[in-house]
């Protein structure tokens, strides 16, 4: 449940979107938020949000591919942090 919630709060952040013509930041930040939507269990009590989840992260890929490259990189920079301090706010295991 906590990663359903550190996915919900990194969309959230990520008012952005994915292309082939990403800048680095993009495709890095796309890359760990794609490997935390997969980490999410796929089953009854989570298929409806996580479904929400992966067409908001998909209509942000695409946003993001329309601006420029300077402004992709101000945003994904900016989501980059943010799931720094997401991350670093969540207790381990």
């Amino acid at each position: 449940m906590k990663k359903l919630l550190l996915s919900v709060a990194l969309l959230g952040f990520s008012t952005i979107s994915m292309a082939a013509d990403l800048s680095e930041s993009c495709k890095t930040f796309f890359d760990k938020i794609d490997g935390l939507v997969k980490t999410i269990p796929e089953d009854a009590a989570t298929k409806q949000q996580t479904d929400m989840i992966k067409q908001s992260l998909e209509s942000n890929k695409q946003q993001i591919s329309a601006l420029p490259a300077d402004k992709q990189e101000e945003a994904c920079k900016l989501g980059i942090d943010s799931l720094k301090q997401l991350e670093a706010s969540i207790p381990k295991k």
